[in-house]
């Protein structure tokens, strides 16, 4: 069975003021972080969405067995990056793991989603700590043309979220790391202190 991840670094990290990929983070990078936990999991189709600076991305890249992709319509918006990587990913993949390169994420959380979501045959899983819901967010491949149709004007995958909310399945985590989220130079020196 085949499992799909997709990893945007398509964005200007205009909030963080640098290239929120190559932070430094638990030894390494973010962007590699990411790629790392993602070959330690399930995930065997890894697809990386580059853009805005791509080639600051693409040594690291190349060290994975990976597909890279470069969205060259990155500033329409996060959408047109998950729809790129969508369009590489493999088209048996049961389900389809969507992450941002400043979400660091873990292994054993993604794998505790792909296990819950193949065998409770709901249709997005959904990672909670403490009652709060994080990501990073992994939809049945039954929503693959749903996610083809995404839209910015529309929320993006808000909104697809919401459409399909009683098939949605929060999977408690011992992880509060999923609550992350990296936009900022106080959101990064923040999360430091605490990891």
């Amino acid at each position: 069975m085949t499992h799909t991840a997709i990893v945007l670094a398509a964005g200007r990290s205009s909030r963080m003021g640098t290239l929120k990929g190559l932070l430094p983070w638990q030894g390494t990078t973010l962007f590699e972080h990411q790629l790392q936990n993602l070959r330690e999991s399930v995930f065997s189709d890894i697809v990386v969405v580059l853009g805005y600076k791509a080639e600051e991305f693409i040594p690291i890249a190349k060290k994975y067995p990976i597909k890279i992709i470069i969205n060259e319509h990155c500033h329409d918006g996060k959408c047109s990056s998950i729809i790129s990587g969508l369009k590489a990913a493999d088209k048996s993949s049961k389900t389809i793991l969507i992450t941002s390169v400043d979400q660091p994420l873990q292994s054993l959380t993604v794998n505790r989603l792909a296990d819950t979501l193949t065998k409770c045959h709901c249709l997005i899983a959904v990672p909670s700590h403490q009652g709060k819901r994080g990501h990073p967010i992994l939809f049945s491949s039954q929503l693959r043309n749903d996610l083809l149709s995404i839209k910015e004007e529309r929320m993006g995958l808000r909104y697809l979220i919401q459409e399909h909310e009683k098939f949605l399945l929060e999977v408690p985590v011992e992880n509060d790391q999923i609550h992350l989220n990296l936009n900022s130079q106080a959101d990064y020196i923040d999360a430091l202190k605490n990891n």
